[in-house]
């Protein structure tokens, strides 16, 4: 009977210890209960003389933005045009220009990896001068030395030998071979 308590206890022990082990892996892996949100003016960029200037106010308030742990950029348009997309050309400096647009495409810019960039981005005369902001150094821009186990990547239309799965652009020196799950 003492062997069976004696038994019994340690299992109590160590259903204690498990549950605490979960406890406090669930309190690690909980981020914050809220959205940090900023919303802004498409027309900040109005005041701007030049599209460099255009450009260097927008990569400030980036980081800013990344510095300060800003989960959301909402751009908004307080004259009430109703533009849904990032798409469209920048049409000159002062009111009649689509800042909303030229603001949000540089935040987004600034936002994608470096070496994904010319996946996503191609060339248009709102990022112009983008390549000359200093990078942000977010997270999840990872480094080509850095190690991680999840890196964030775009499938390359390039030719594989069957059944070999499709190579990857992760910002590695050399492109991976990875394969895709639900193809």
């Amino acid at each position: 009977m003492k062997l069976l308590k004696k038994l019994e206890k340690q299992r109590m022990r160590e259903l204690a210890e498990k549950q605490a082990e979960k406890q406090e892996e669930q309190k690690e892996d909980k981020g914050r209960h809220y959205t940090l949100s900023v919303a802004l003016p498409g027309s900040i960029l109005n005041n701007a003389q030049s599209l460099e200037l255009r450009t260097y106010l927008a990569g400030q308030i980036a980081r800013a933005c990344a510095i300060f742990c800003v989960d959301e950029i909402v751009v908004f348009d307080e004259h009430g045009e109703d533009v849904k997309s990032v798409e469209g050309d920048f049409e000159g400096i002062g009111r009649k220009g689509k800042a909303c647009v030229q603001l949000a495409r540089i935040l987004q810019y600034l936002e994608c990896p470096q070496y994904l960039r010319k996946s996503f981005f191609p060339k248009h005369e709102d990022l112009q001068f983008a390549g000359l902001l200093n990078p942000l150094d977010s997270p999840h821009h990872m480094r080509v030395d850095e190690e991680s186990e999840y890196r964030e990547g775009v499938v390359l239309d390039r030719p594989t030998k069957p059944g070999r799965g499709s190579f990857v652009n992760c910002g590695m020196r050399k492109l991976s071979l990875g394969y895709r799950r639900g193809c």
